[in-house]
């Protein structure tokens, strides 16, 4: 018998043992239970999770009572930081993206200019899409 089998088969003893008590005799156990859940100490609160930089800074912190400067702000500074450098990542993707795209729209400009763009090209009906929005740029 596995320890769910005669944990079920408890429980079912148990209930059918209840069912056959006088009211005297659950009141009694009623109050002996409330009683016994007052007295229980208190539970262990649960784990907290802190972020990595902010338990290295707490503990970096001096414990002569006065913490530096540089320690609270490195600190303050565990969720910034990195929200700070994603946000120059996509500002320099974006400007690199823009100087290619600029980079190209010259390439053809210079190529209009110097004649060198086949006669092929200005019948090309991209071409001159490319055109209209270049200027709109």
């Amino acid at each position: 018998m596995n320890e769910v089998e005669f944990g079920y088969r408890v429980r079912q003893a148990l209930n059918e043992g209840a069912e056959r008590l006088d009211y005297r005799t659950v009141y009694r156990l009623e109050q002996a239970r409330k009683a016994a859940l007052a007295r229980q100490k208190p539970t262990q609160e649960a784990a907290v999770w802190v972020p990595a930089l902010q338990a290295a800074a707490a503990s970096a912190v001096p414990t002569n009572g006065g913490a530096s400067g540089f320690w609270v702000w490195l600190h303050r500074m565990g969720l910034v930081a990195p929200l700070a450098a994603l946000m120059i990542g996509f500002v320099g993707i974006y400007q690199w993206q823009r100087a290619q795209a600029i980079a190209e729209i010259a390439d053809l400009d210079f190529a209009v200019l110097m004649d060198e763009t086949p006669l092929e090209a200005y019948a090309d009906q991209g071409f001159s899409v490319l055109l209209r929005n270049e200027r709109q740029l």
